[in-house]
């Protein structure tokens, strides 16, 4: 009965008055949930539109220090505050950022990257190691455990506009930007029992690096990461929505795919991506 009445009212929900959905049931021609998805997803994104483009605090503030070419050192207190003027909580632990700072690059880490130039360097401090619950579900799961070293230093790299082919050929995205991971570590440590459910569709991954931009103006990010096995894992994220997508997009696969290769190719530092056990 419970099932019956909430498919009522999911259809009710999507714009069917209560005569055109008897009238479809008598026609045994139900509503795809197809057409359901998308309307619910329309409504989400006509009243998303209206809202901020990065919902989370913590990722706005790097996004607009990335753009905006900001060179500083900001401590947790200072981030902490700038969530608080956003008005929105945040889902990150920013009482353990000790400092979080972008610099110029020295020579070394220019030359870090044979094929482009280094814009910036970004450097982590927290208090401590990193090793809290992930923050957000992924496929409805709350997987595991986010660990971290308690100082990482990302190489940042803007690119403009780059054309990457996928299974369904090429797509241009443009206002390229990518972190490469270069120093520390940023691991997802998957609890056995979701590793054992959802197999392949969710492994222990350590970070290689993240890469935003986009794509018919809407907003794209994604981490690159590698397992345990070498097997190549990205994840994408919808900033908009503050959530992990599943992944599966043709534009996130090839941008994915874009993304690793210019972050190794002809890089001669130490071993990327090493996974971190205790």
């Amino acid at each position: 009965m419970f099932a019956v009445l909430a498919l009522v009212a999911v259809c009710l929900s999507a714009g069917l008055s209560g005569t055109a959905w008897a009238q479809s049931w008598l026609d045994e021609d139900p509503p795809l949930w197809e057409e359901i998805d998308a309307a619910r997803e329309a409504r989400e994104d006509s009243l998303l539109a209206q809202g901020p483009e990065v919902r989370e605090p913590f990722f706005a503030f790097l996004l607009a220090a990335a753009r905006g070419d900001s060179l500083g050192v900001w401590n947790g207190a200072a981030l902490q505050e700038y969530a608080a003027d956003q008005g929105r909580p945040s889902r990150f632990p920013m009482e353990m950022i000790r400092n979080l700072s972008r610099r110029r690059p020295t020579p070394d880490e220019n030359r870090s990257w044979p094929r482009s130039a280094v814009k910036a360097v970004w450097e982590l401090e927290l208090t401590e190691d990193l090793d809290r619950d992930l923050p957000y579900s992924i496929l409805g799961y709350h997987p595991g455990a986010l660990r971290g070293s308690r100082r990482m230093l990302l190489t940042e790299v803007q690119l403009g506009a780059l054309a990457v082919v996928g299974e369904q050929g090429p797509v241009t995205v443009s206002d390229v930007l990518l972190f490469r991971l270069d120093r520390g570590h940023l691991l997802l440590d998957v609890d056995g029992l979701v590793d054992r459910l959802l197999g392949k569709a969710l492994d222990d991954s350590a970070t290689l690096g993240f890469v935003l931009a986009r794509h018919r103006s809407a907003l794209l990010g994604l981490a690159v990461s590698v397992g345990k096995d070498g097997r190549r894992i990205y994840g994408e994220f919808d900033f908009r929505r503050d959530k992990v997508l599943p992944n599966g997009r043709p534009v996130a696969q090839a941008l994915s795919a874009a993304g690793r290769r210019l972050m190794l190719e002809d890089y001669q530092g130490p071993e990327l991506g090493i996974w971190v056990d205790n």
